[in-house]
């Protein structure tokens, strides 16, 4: 007879609730080296032990979070590339960037390419993915706060994206960190206990290594979800991607300048109380996203900085762009990101370009 432990119950009684379900990445390696899902599957996402952030989330035919399948056709393409942020498994696909932009674009394609824990170094290979594979012309990168940090194989080693390795003789390479799911993820992936444990308890997290900070014994503070003081050799190593990812962009997207947007998140939470200023003026967040900026308008690049719009939309209508138990862009937070892309020059000639 069928003996019903604990764990039983709790398995059971877990699928009356919306337990986080999981992408189910793909095998990453030299053979497949662009990092992908499942494809089309529709799963439940959920955040926290409670499920207070909860959403029904579709992977397309090619293994991307899109409500879109991928093709490549006549049309012209616009690519939007990112990590969890441009993902954004948080809120309704219609209500993301990707999705906003899609239903303003009649005649041309906007696709999205991304997954959590991708940085700078991650949106060269798709770019030049979608490049090749579906002939994208313009292209739109948004740019977080761990974005340099998760570019550099010295600091992030997750598998399944290629990260930046810096040489001593100020040469660079690209490396894949390969990604082989076991037979052991294989088989949680069907436990809604296991999943619930890993993907909203999170159980399984490991205590962050303080590896970037600058000075010792001193209580970690964060601007943006990151680290406001880092290391000197940390900030130097940041600015050095910066420099790479810029003058690389072009030829691993193929697109001209004038068809490359750059979006800058804000300073969040920061932004709401302006008297923070003072606290975080010499914030890593702060510093780089002003040298990033710079060095971009200097090669002729346009940027949208999501710290003016953030401030000026919040005067308006006194609404938080981030969930309260979460630091992604809420609905609001993703229609104001694609508002300011769709008042950008590269979204104008994108829509024009039929």
């Amino acid at each position: 007879s069928l003996r019903f432990d604990g764990k039983n119950h709790l398995e059971i009684s877990l699928y009356f609730f919306p337990v986080n379900e999981g992408l189910r990445a793909q095998k990453v390696d030299k053979k497949q080296p662009i990092f992908r899902f499942q494809p089309n599957r529709i799963s439940t996402y959920s955040k926290n032990w409670n499920f207070d952030i909860k959403n029904k989330v579709m992977v397309n035919n090619i293994g991307f979070v899109n409500n879109q399948n991928y093709y490549n056709n006549n049309n012209t393409l616009m690519s939007v590339i990112g990590d969890s942020y441009v993902e954004a498994l948080m809120v309704p696909f219609y209500e993301s960037v990707s999705g906003l932009l899609s239903k303003k674009s009649v005649k041309n394609k906007v696709y999205s390419f991304a997954a959590s824990g991708a940085g700078l170094s991650q949106h060269l290979v798709w770019a030049e993915y979608a490049k090749d594979k579906f002939n994208s012309e313009y292209f739109v990168f948004v740019i977080i706060s761990n974005d340099f940090f998760e570019s550099l194989s010295n600091y992030e080693s997750s598998p399944g994206f290629h990260r930046f390795v810096l040489n001593e003789d100020n040469t660079w390479d690209l490396k894949l960190t390969e990604y082989h799911p076991s037979l052991t993820r294989k088989i949680f992936r069907h436990s809604k206990l296991a999943m619930y444990l890993i993907t909203n308890l999170k159980i399984h997290a490991r205590l962050d290594i303080p590896l970037i900070l600058g000075k010792n014994d001193k209580r970690i503070s964060y601007v943006s979800n990151f680290n406001a003081d880092v290391s000197q050799k940390f900030w130097q190593e940041a600015t050095r991607v910066t420099n790479i990812y810029l003058e690389n962009v072009e030829m691993f997207s193929g697109a001209d300048k004038k068809k490359i947007l750059f979006v800058l998140d804000g300073i969040r939470p920061q932004l709401y109380n302006l008297n923070l200023s003072n606290q975080i003026s010499d914030s890593f967040w702060f510093k780089i996203r002003k040298y990033f900026i710079n060095e971009a308008n200097k090669k002729g690049f346009e940027v949208i900085d999501m710290q003016k719009e953030f401030i000026k939309a919040y005067k308006l209508e006194r609404k938080k762009f981030e969930f309260k138990t979460d630091s992604h862009w809420n609905s609001v937070g993703h229609k104001t990101v694609a508002n300011s892309i769709e008042n950008s020059i590269v979204w104008k000639s994108f829509i024009q370009n039929k």
